[in-house]
């Protein structure tokens, strides 16, 4: 599946961060929730990051990299 620039942004971000972090922070602002989760799910599908802990309440989604996430991102 192709990547797109909003995912390539998020993977240079994270990798930034060390690998971890919550993709709400990375996505621009006013994305809610759903848009976000969504978002990580689908990175999450193309084997990019591994979806860690989520909490809505919180406005949480942690995701951490996989090595296919570090190789896309650094490109």
């Amino acid at each position: 599946m192709p990547i797109n620039q909003q995912e390539k942004s998020v993977l240079a971000k994270l990798i930034q961060r060390g690998g971890t972090g919550n993709v709400i922070e990375f996505l621009q602002d006013g994305e809610d929730f759903d848009i976000g989760f969504h978002f990580a799910n689908e990175m999450q599908n193309k084997d990019l990051v591994k979806l860690l802990y989520s909490n809505f309440n919180k406005n949480l989604i942690v995701v951490e990299l996989t090595l296919l996430g570090i190789k896309e991102g650094k490109e």
